[in-house]
């Protein structure tokens, strides 16, 4: 069981571990474990809490907490943002106390009247608003899309402390608190970028630029080790993972899958004509290519192109599983064009393209496949399609 720890003076952790978690949101791999992080600010006049934790596990939450207050005794409560794992425990809060206030952003507001079916006294707050405390204050620090529309952080500047909710976390449940009591958890933390933060990279820069000029000691995140050693660095890395991609002119992505060398044929065609426009092609062989590498072209790439065969009348798991990164990444450009070989039946390449549609892809060319080996024909049209979708880049590139 998890026991409340005092960070400072009046400034307590409230939150629980789950070390055997192995699956996160029956989503993410979590080889550590998680934490959900809660937190409880005392000041001379009010006390606050600052989120509450996953709704199983409530009632530590509550022995916790009652071991260093009582409910009725907390004057106000801080939703940073409204995921479940943030706020399973506010419910029942609300039941014990229902005086209780409660301060959010507008959309958390929304939110939180749709997740919870009993009557809140909710504040929405604006950026920069604060709560006095009596010798403390609360500060709110809108951060929109890190990684829900409702998200804030809050910070306390007599301590120092910044609550970042799930900003420089991550899912790693070590035997200590702070990252200086635990193993290195690098890699866990820029999993948890990856796999959370990377498609808000823009929103990602406007919320660091809210703190990259605040004396930080403390960043105190909604997952993983409280950043005491580590609390610049924690901000610093989202600043370099968030950097724009430099500008190296016109650049093209192209995800292979050419089990008998014939679609990779049509691929080495289509980079043919691309080039004769000036553009840059980097072929990627969906065998062998790392998620992170894909991830890393997909952001700098002005099209994407897929060249997949068809197997038993689909395209194949490779590119289905490179497609479902898209969602993880906000792309650089949103062109495509999709092609590919097939012998029996040829579905994958209309699969693909709609595919792509949905995720409102511009394909300035209808997609084309061709019954096994490319012919010499086959091969030329391949090199008009590379042409086609080189000058439509061109074109958009004037344009602007």
């Amino acid at each position: 069981m998890s026991q409340g720890r005092e960070i400072c003076p009046g400034v307590y952790w409230t939150g629980v571990k789950n070390p055997d978690l192995q699956v996160f949101d029956e989503l993410f791999p979590t080889r550590q474990g998680t934490t959900y992080n809660a937190y409880l600010v005392k000041g001379k006049d009010k006390t606050a809490l600052i989120d509450t934790v996953k709704e199983e596990f409530s009632d530590e939450y509550f022995d916790i907490l009652t071991s260093i207050i009582a409910t009725e005794k907390i004057d106000l409560v801080v939703v940073n943002h409204t995921e479940p794992d943030h706020t399973g425990a506010l419910e029942e809060l609300v039941r014990r106390h229902p005086e209780i206030e409660i301060y959010c952003t507008r959309a958390a507001d929304n939110f939180l009247k749709q997740l919870i079916d009993i009557p809140l006294k909710t504040h929405v707050v604006a950026e920069g608003d604060e709560i006095d405390l009596g010798g403390r204050t609360l500060r709110f620090i809108l951060a929109p899309n890190l990684h829900w529309p409702d998200t804030m952080f809050t910070y306390l500047p007599e301590e120092e402390i910044l609550f970042s909710c799930d900003a420089f976390g991550a899912h790693f449940c070590g035997d200590g608190l702070y990252d200086d009591e635990v193993g290195d958890f690098s890699g866990e933390y820029r999993f948890y970028f990856d796999t959370i933060m990377r498609p808000f990279k823009e929103k990602i820069r406007e919320a660091v630029s809210k703190v990259a000029s605040l004396p930080i000691r403390l960043v105190c995140p909604s997952h993983g080790p409280l950043r005491r050693q580590g609390a610049r660095e924690a901000i610093d890395g989202y600043a370099r993972m968030a950097a724009p991609p430099a500008d190296e002119g016109l650049r093209a992505l192209t995800l292979t899958l050419s089990p008998h060398g014939n679609t990779r044929t049509m691929a080495a065609a289509v980079r043919r004509g691309l080039e004769e426009f000036g553009v840059k092609v980097v072929e990627l062989a969906l065998y062998e290519a790392e998620e992170g590498e894909i991830r890393d072209e997909l952001e700098q790439a002005d099209a994407l192109l897929v060249a997949t065969p068809t197997i038993n009348r689909d395209a194949p798991p490779p590119v289905w599983k490179a497609l479902s990164l898209l969602s993880t990444v906000t792309p650089k450009g949103k062109v495509g064009g999709v092609f590919g070989s097939y012998g029996w039946s040829g579905e994958a390449v209309k699969q693909v393209e709609d595919r792509l549609t949905g995720l409102k892809y511009t394909l300035p060319e209808e997609g084309i496949h061709f019954r096994f080996k490319p012919t010499e024909s086959d091969v030329q049209a391949c090199q008009e399609f590379g042409r086609k979708i080189g000058r439509y880049l061109v074109d958009q590139s004037k344009a602007g």
